[in-house]
């Protein structure tokens, strides 16, 4: 049952009301425009027939509204009467000329707007709405740029929520590498709205414990064709509404390749990954107060590889040590998805909605490879005056080791939601009632042969044995009911507004078979002067329900423990507007503590999570998050953020016949990530513009693979990155052609692109290499283990060409 704390009694202001209809300069009816005032506390949206209605106190001077993505429009109050009928006239653009970052929405629970056009033109090799996503507070992009998968606040890639219309978005699971990694699910062209929280989020999401991208795709309103070629691919995008603007169609086809960022990369060889998807957005108004909604989505994601020969150079000015590898065998990968999901959505009148979905989901994926490996290791002459600096001084010892594997993950599942909210004077209030199954089968034939100097690894003389081998077949099945209901309650006067939402969740799985209940609440103030201070607190529990690979164990076998992780978020929130040096500048600020228990360990192999599924442990994570935004150049956004972060967990060691229990930094241990995302123009051209993107984080704690109390002795590099870009317009529609053909077009673009401009060897993993010595330097190394890099793409350069019509 929903609780609601009342603040003492204010003085409300009077208020105005201001209606109307929206329409566009061809007399045309304009549904689902946003309108609302600056500081995002009041909002509302056109119905299907371009009406609105906005219910302001009187000190409001003017409000905004945006159709689309087009820039917002300022629009000012005529007159403090209580009933106002403003009637608007929108000139819709073909395009936006400046890409321009608005105020976040403020509100109790922290959870920020993302424009998604950004993406668009933002350096980055994993492209998507991701690219975006990792600059924001608190998340660290800052390991692997071939992944669109990212860390928030300590938590691992599996801890973070994503929705596309209300329906969470599963990713494949057998992926190891970004080299495999194919395109994220978001179609940023489709995106109408999206929301991204950090933590400390609302009652409405749940599942997972760290963060929350909340995506809605748009009605399709206007006509538009859009495509782009590349380096790494393309995309194509279409869409079209009826006559009456009843029915919209959004369709996008999007090609990824990577084979030639792949060939900057240390292991040489025959790179062939091929990743394509399509989606399908259809929506239908069948009046003002009812609408239904269709997406389908299917995405065929290939990765084969040949692998030849490969040369790492690691260690220390003291010891600089090189590893070369010969191969034979290949690699061959399948990720295959499809998706369908329908949306029926009744609101008998703007204060009460109802949504009705039900979707499908399945995914097949293989993995098959066949390498053989054979290694020399050797010590480097580090003498850089000498003139055979760099040649090879001794030999440390040699190897070989064979992988073999034939992995089938087979994933089918469906939802059932019924969601709605409700308005009532300062009351909004949201329920949802969801039903999921999940049916998976996993098939796993794996297994490694490691030889050094002619020793089978582990050593026996009277048979020979695999250094890992599993060989075992898992099936599970998963009924998950969850219920949730939450309000969030506004109060304000002349200089303040105060605003509180409390919530809970429940959750049952039959996996488990438990119960689990999660409140929250999260309260803010703000003040209404001249900069606009806003402190929010939020806090609440997170339970995460097990999936599948977290009870997996190494063996393949599953374990018998199948209970929720848990956390316990605490965020204290801060923002503010103000002029520096003649800019609108606006700076956020979050302090956190998370409780952690219950929790499972695991390592990170590159970007694949393996859990030590056995094993439930507690731990913390604490940490501030700073950013800061301005238009540094007029009209244009950009920004600059800082992490500071720490988190522990909890090991128990057998030492001297007693358990030792002590604190280890957990795989996602970044003390320090920053980012600067800086948007320039020509002076006096906007016709060409010019993007860079710079990443940093400190180094991640790794150690011997599958040993709890040894994984984390070691840190690797700091991960270092500046991308560059630069657009340029050919061709524009504020200008007439002599060339019939060339009036045709709205826009085309040119695009050059620099990724790792300062070509840094950046790190993503490591692997460890056994050797048997050679008598001379025996004695020098015990274990002769050695962890060698997984380094990540060199410098590469990129064309690309974007056209609308």
């Amino acid at each position: 049952m929903l609780f609601i704390i009342f603040f003492p009694a204010i003085l409300f202001s009077q208020n105005v009301n201001i209606h109307g209809k929206i329409k566009d300069e061809q007399n045309k009816n304009l549904p689902f425009v946003d309108v609302f005032t600056e500081d995002y506390k009041f909002t509302t949206n056109s119905d299907s027939l371009g009406n609105y209605s906005l219910n302001l106190p009187q000190y409001y001077d003017y409000f905004y509204v945006r159709y689309a993505q087009d820039e917002a429009v300022k629009i000012n109050i005529p007159g403090k009467e209580k009933d106002i009928t403003l009637n608007i006239t929108l000139g819709i653009k073909n395009e936006i000329d400046d890409v321009i970052i608005e105020a976040d929405k403020v509100n109790a629970s922290g959870i920020i707007s993302v424009d998604a056009k950004i993406s668009e033109v933002m350096p980055s090799i994993s492209g998507g709405i991701e690219s975006l996503i990792k600059t924001e507070l608190g998340v660290a992009g800052s390991r692997n740029e071939l992944s669109s998968k990212y860390s928030v606040r300590g938590g691992s890639f599996d801890e973070n929520l994503v929705y596309v219309n209300g329906i969470e978005i599963y990713r494949p699971q057998l992926i190891r590498s970004g080299q495999q990694e194919g395109l994220s699910f978001i179609n940023p062209e489709m995106v109408s709205e999206a929301k991204f929280s950090s933590g400390g989020f609302e009652a409405k999401y749940g599942g997972k414990m760290s963060s929350v991208l909340d995506i809605t795709y748009k009605h399709a309103d206007k006509n538009k064709f859009s495509a782009s070629a590349s380096l790494l691919g393309g995309s194509l995008f279409f869409q079209h509404p009826s006559k009456n603007g009843k029915l919209g169609i959004l369709s996008g086809l999007r090609y990824k390749t990577t084979r030639y960022l792949l060939n900057s990369l240390e292991t040489k060889g025959e790179y062939d990954p091929a990743f394509i998807d399509f989606q399908t957005y259809v929506s239908y108004i069948i009046n003002s107060k009812s609408d239904i909604r269709f997406l389908a989505n299917i995405s065929d994601n290939n990765f084969n590889f040949i692998p030849e020969s490969g040369v790492t150079n690691f260690g220390s000015i003291e010891q600089l040590l090189s590893l070369s590898v010969y191969y034979t065998g290949q690699e061959t990968d399948r990720f295959f998805s499809e998706s369908g999901t329908v949306t029926f959505n009744f609101h008998p009148d703007k204060n009460l909605n109802y949504s009705f979905n039900i979707s499908g989901y399945t995914a097949d994926e293989t993995e098959k490879f066949d390498i053989i490996g054979f290694y020399d290791l050797n010590q480097l002459n580090n003498d850089i005056g000498s003139d055979n600096a760099g040649d090879s001084t001794l030999n440390l010892g040699n190897g070989a080791y064979m992988q073999h594997a034939r992995n089938e993950l087979t994933i089918s599942g469906i939802q059932a939601t019924q969601t709605g909210y409700f308005k009532k004077n300062s009351h909004y209030l949201n329920w949802g009632i969801i039903y999921k199954y999940d049916n998976i089968s996993d098939k796993i034939d794996e297994w490694t042969l490691s030889d050094s100097a002619g020793f089978s690894l582990p050593k026996d003389y009277d048979k020979l044995e695999l250094s890992k081998n599993i060989k075992h077949g898992n099936k599970t099945e998963n009924n998950k009911f969850t219920l949730y209901l939450q309000d969030k309650y506004l109060i304000e006067d002349y200089m303040m507004q105060y605003e509180i939402t409390g919530g809970i969740r429940f959750h049952y799985n039959t996996l488990a078979d438990e119960y689990l209940w999660s409140p929250r609440i999260a309260a803010a103030v703000k003040s209404l002067g001249k900069n606009n201070h806003v402190l929010r607190f939020s806090s609440g529990v997170y339970y995460q329900p097990v999936f599948y690979r977290e009870i997996r164990r190494f063996d393949g076998t599953l374990a018998d423990d199948k209970s929720a992780q848990k956390s316990i978020h605490f965020v204290l929130g801060h923002n503010f507007k103000f002029r520096a040096l003649g800019r609108n500048m606006k700076l956020y600020t979050e302090i956190y503590y998370k409780k952690l228990s219950n929790i499972i360990p695991f390592e990170m192999d590159n970007i694949r999570i393996k859990y030590y599924a056995d094993v439930r442990t507690s731990g913390y994570v604490k940490g501030i998050d700073t950013k800061l935004r301005g238009d540094f150049v007029p009209g244009i956004d950009s920004w600059f953020s800082l992490s500071l972060m720490k988190t522990e967990e909890e090991v128990t060691e057998r030492i001297n016949e007693e358990d030792t229990t002590y604190y280890i930094p957990r795989p996602t241990d970044q003390h320090i990530t920053a980012n600067l995302f800086i948007q320039d123009y020509l002076p006096g051209n906007k016709k060409l513009k010019a993007f860079m993107n710079f990443v940093f984080g400190t180094g991640f704690p790794f150690g011997e693979p599958e040993n709890l109390t040894e994984k984390a002795l070691y840190r690797s590099f700091s991960y270092q990155r500046v991308d560059l870009g630069a657009s340029a317009v050919l061709i524009k529609n504020d200008r007439t052609y002599k060339s019939k053909f060339l009036n045709y077009f709205k826009s085309v673009w040119l695009t050059a692109e620099v990724f790792n401009m300062l070509d840094i060897e950046n790190t993503v993993s490591y692997r460890w290499i056994h050797v048997v010595p050679n008598t001379s330097v025996a004695a020098n190394n015990v274990n002769n283990n050695f962890p060698v890099p997984y380094n990540l793409t060199g410098r590469r350069f990129n064309l690309k060409i974007s056209i609308k019509i």
